[in-house]
Protein backbone atom coordinates (compact mmCIF):
# COMPACT_ATOMS: atom_id res chain seq x y z
CA UNK A 1 0.00 0.00 0.00
CA UNK A 2 2.68 2.64 0.71
CA UNK A 3 4.42 2.03 -2.43
CA UNK A 4 1.46 2.86 -4.33
CA UNK A 5 0.91 6.00 -2.21
CA UNK A 6 4.65 7.07 -3.11
CA UNK A 7 4.03 6.42 -7.32
CA UNK A 8 0.71 8.60 -6.78
CA UNK A 9 2.37 11.15 -4.66
CA UNK A 10 5.87 11.60 -6.49
CA UNK A 11 4.92 12.48 -9.78
CA UNK A 12 2.42 15.11 -8.44
CA UNK A 13 5.02 16.92 -6.14
CA UNK A 14 7.51 16.70 -9.10
CA UNK A 15 4.66 18.63 -11.15
CA UNK A 16 4.10 21.29 -8.03
CA UNK A 17 7.98 22.20 -7.94
CA UNK A 18 7.75 22.45 -11.79
CA UNK A 19 5.57 25.37 -11.69
CA UNK A 20 6.01 26.82 -9.16
CA UNK A 21 9.11 27.66 -10.86
CA UNK A 22 7.47 29.66 -13.15
CA UNK A 23 5.81 33.25 -11.83
CA UNK A 24 3.42 34.98 -14.53
CA UNK A 25 3.91 37.87 -11.76
CA UNK A 26 7.47 38.33 -12.80
CA UNK A 27 6.77 39.20 -16.74
CA UNK A 28 6.08 42.51 -17.68
CA UNK A 29 4.10 43.45 -20.99
CA UNK A 30 4.53 47.23 -22.32
CA UNK A 31 4.26 49.29 -25.40
CA UNK A 32 1.19 47.45 -26.59
CA UNK A 33 0.67 48.67 -31.06
CA UNK A 34 -1.84 48.39 -33.02
CA UNK A 35 0.83 47.74 -36.30
CA UNK A 36 -1.93 47.43 -39.27
CA UNK A 37 -5.30 45.90 -40.19
CA UNK A 38 -7.04 45.16 -43.11
CA UNK A 39 -10.83 44.94 -43.42
CA UNK A 40 -13.07 41.70 -44.43
CA UNK A 41 -16.24 42.29 -44.96
CA UNK A 42 -17.67 42.70 -41.55
CA UNK A 43 -14.31 41.41 -39.92
CA UNK A 44 -11.01 43.15 -38.91
CA UNK A 45 -7.62 41.42 -39.02
CA UNK A 46 -5.96 43.43 -36.38
CA UNK A 47 -1.76 42.92 -36.18
CA UNK A 48 -0.60 44.07 -32.84
CA UNK A 49 2.54 44.15 -31.16
CA UNK A 50 4.26 44.64 -27.54
CA UNK A 51 7.35 44.68 -25.94
CA UNK A 52 7.34 41.55 -22.84
CA UNK A 53 10.06 41.22 -20.49
CA UNK A 54 9.72 37.73 -19.59
CA UNK A 55 12.73 36.84 -17.33
CA UNK A 56 11.12 33.14 -16.32
CA UNK A 57 10.99 29.98 -19.09
CA UNK A 58 9.54 29.94 -22.76
CA UNK A 59 5.51 29.78 -22.86
CA UNK A 60 3.05 30.21 -25.84
CA UNK A 61 -0.25 31.80 -25.43
CA UNK A 62 -2.03 28.94 -27.16
CA UNK A 63 -5.54 30.46 -27.75
CA UNK A 64 -7.14 33.80 -26.95
CA UNK A 65 -11.04 34.18 -27.85
CA UNK A 66 -13.66 35.94 -26.30
CA UNK A 67 -16.49 39.32 -27.01
CA UNK A 68 -15.65 42.61 -26.53
CA UNK A 69 -18.31 45.76 -25.53
CA UNK A 70 -17.71 48.93 -25.89
CA UNK A 71 -20.08 51.58 -23.32
CA UNK A 72 -21.99 48.54 -22.42
CA UNK A 73 -22.98 47.59 -25.77
CA UNK A 74 -21.63 44.09 -27.46
CA UNK A 75 -19.46 45.20 -29.59
CA UNK A 76 -17.78 42.14 -31.40
CA UNK A 77 -15.88 38.86 -31.17
CA UNK A 78 -12.41 38.55 -31.00
CA UNK A 79 -10.04 35.61 -31.60
CA UNK A 80 -6.39 34.78 -31.28
CA UNK A 81 -5.40 33.56 -34.81
CA UNK A 82 -2.29 31.91 -33.91
CA UNK A 83 -0.53 31.23 -31.07
CA UNK A 84 2.13 33.54 -29.67
CA UNK A 85 5.63 32.52 -28.37
CA UNK A 86 7.22 34.64 -25.61
CA UNK A 87 10.65 33.63 -25.67
CA UNK A 88 11.88 33.23 -22.06
CA UNK A 89 14.86 34.46 -20.07
CA UNK A 90 14.46 38.21 -21.99
CA UNK A 91 12.54 41.07 -23.50
CA UNK A 92 11.62 41.08 -26.93
CA UNK A 93 9.24 42.31 -29.15
CA UNK A 94 6.25 39.85 -30.19
CA UNK A 95 3.73 39.96 -32.29
CA UNK A 96 -0.01 38.54 -32.93
CA UNK A 97 -2.91 38.94 -35.05
CA UNK A 98 -6.58 39.17 -33.73
CA UNK A 99 -9.15 38.99 -35.76
CA UNK A 100 -12.79 40.79 -34.59
CA UNK A 101 -16.04 40.41 -36.21
CA UNK A 102 -18.27 43.67 -35.77
CA UNK A 103 -21.63 43.08 -33.99
CA UNK A 104 -22.64 46.57 -34.14
CA UNK A 105 -21.66 48.32 -36.78
CA UNK A 106 -22.80 52.01 -36.01
CA UNK A 107 -20.40 51.48 -32.72
CA UNK A 108 -17.80 50.78 -35.64
CA UNK A 109 -18.09 53.76 -37.24
CA UNK A 110 -17.89 55.99 -33.83
CA UNK A 111 -14.64 53.94 -33.45
CA UNK A 112 -13.66 55.09 -36.80
CA UNK A 113 -10.35 53.20 -38.54
CA UNK A 114 -7.83 55.15 -37.04
CA UNK A 115 -7.04 52.03 -34.63
CA UNK A 116 -3.51 53.21 -34.10
CA UNK A 117 -4.63 55.92 -31.98
CA UNK A 118 -7.63 54.70 -30.36
CA UNK A 119 -7.96 53.87 -26.20
CA UNK A 120 -8.25 50.42 -26.06
CA UNK A 121 -9.05 50.92 -22.11
CA UNK A 122 -12.48 51.69 -23.77
CA UNK A 123 -12.91 48.06 -24.96
CA UNK A 124 -14.23 45.05 -21.85
CA UNK A 125 -13.24 41.69 -22.60
CA UNK A 126 -15.15 38.58 -22.02
CA UNK A 127 -13.46 34.93 -22.60
CA UNK A 128 -10.31 33.00 -22.13
CA UNK A 129 -6.96 33.25 -22.42
CA UNK A 130 -4.60 29.78 -22.26
CA UNK A 131 -1.12 29.07 -21.77
CA UNK A 132 1.29 26.50 -21.93
CA UNK A 133 4.84 26.14 -20.71
CA UNK A 134 6.90 23.15 -20.88
CA UNK A 135 4.11 20.31 -19.98
CA UNK A 136 1.81 23.26 -17.70
CA UNK A 137 -0.99 24.73 -19.09
CA UNK A 138 -2.96 27.49 -17.92
CA UNK A 139 -6.53 28.94 -18.78
CA UNK A 140 -7.28 32.40 -17.55
CA UNK A 141 -11.06 33.41 -17.32
CA UNK A 142 -11.89 37.23 -17.77
CA UNK A 143 -15.11 39.03 -17.49
CA UNK A 144 -15.88 42.53 -18.92
CA UNK A 145 -12.18 43.14 -17.85
CA UNK A 146 -10.71 46.36 -19.74
CA UNK A 147 -8.09 45.34 -22.15
CA UNK A 148 -5.12 46.72 -20.50
CA UNK A 149 -6.23 45.30 -17.55
CA UNK A 150 -6.63 42.09 -18.60
CA UNK A 151 -2.99 42.08 -20.04
CA UNK A 152 -1.93 43.30 -16.14
CA UNK A 153 -4.49 40.15 -15.12
CA UNK A 154 -2.01 37.46 -17.22
CA UNK A 155 0.99 38.62 -15.85
CA UNK A 156 -0.24 38.03 -11.99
Amino acid sequence: MPTRFLRLIVPIAGLCVVTSCFSYRDIEVKDVAVDNFTMQGSKFLIDFSATVHNPNRAFVIQSAEGELSRNQKLFGAAQLLQSIVVPGKTEERCSGQIQLSIYDYMAALQVGTNFKSLDMSQFLFTGDVRIKTGCVKKKFKAKEMPLGQLIDNLSQ
